[in-house]
């Protein structure tokens, strides 16, 4: 009973701070949205804050600009929607809330974020480290997606399962993937690009790992 107990607030405190590390990513996330005012003209698009200013070479290409808000915006949707859809009261007693969030999610990550991230990983900073990791990234995140939702059509509740929490553990590295940065600037004296190429791998390759584990020990809580 204790060991149930522990293992049930473990998980909650685990959803919970997936569900927390989303929100607090989107909030900073929306000040790309933001109005600015530049020489008298009004944009509703960021230019000169956050992860674009060290893409300032990047900011004037239109295709960059579209594939990043396209990216930043199917990841809002990602990261927010994900968590609901582990909810167990929600699959079980909101069957078509649970079916519209998954469209939502699938069509968000296959239809934009995969194709922009896979576009912006080869002109990420940090080399070619960097640019690898984020495009193998961006295949696993297509396939682990797209095999979710195959798994569902075949009524494979199991597989289906498995697949959605490999698929949101590589969509929640773009939460780790800020949480890496500054812990490697702080703790260690690699350069820039280096930790820049290191967590191209680091932020998404420990979560697969921990979703492994979830799968393989605990497949009833996912």
């Amino acid at each position: 009973m204790l060991a149930k107990f522990l293992s049930d607030m473990f998980f909650r405190g685990t959803w919970v701070l997936f569900l927390l590390g989303a929100s607090f990513l989107c909030y900073i996330t929306f000040t790309y949205y933001l109005v600015n005012y530049e020489e008298g003209i009004v944009s509703f698009f960021r230019k000169d804050i956050g992860f674009l200013l060290a893409k300032k070479s990047f900011v004037g290409n239109i295709v960059w600009m579209t594939a990043f808000y396209f990216h930043v915006t199917s990841c809002i949707l990602c990261l927010l929607v994900g968590p609901f859809q582990f909810v167990g009261y929600i699959r079980l007693n909101y069957t078509n809330l649970h079916r519209l969030l998954g469209k939502i999610y699938i069509f968000s990550i296959l239809a934009a974020g995969v194709p922009s991230g896979f576009y912006m990983a080869i002109f990420a900073n940090g080399g070619f480290a960097a640019q690898t990791g984020f495009v193998v990234l961006s295949v696993l995140w297509a396939a682990t997606t797209y095999l979710a939702y195959h798994a569902i059509r075949k009524r494979d509740f199991k597989a289906h399962m498995g697949w959605a929490a490999r698929s949101y553990a590589l969509t929640f590295s773009a939460v780790t993937l800020r949480l890496w940065t500054p812990l490697l600037s702080v703790f260690t004296d690699m350069p820039h690009d280096t930790i820049t190429g290191a967590v191209a791998w680091l932020n998404w390759i420990p979560n697969l790992l921990f979703t492994e584990l979830l799968i393989r020990y605990f497949p009833r809580k996912l």
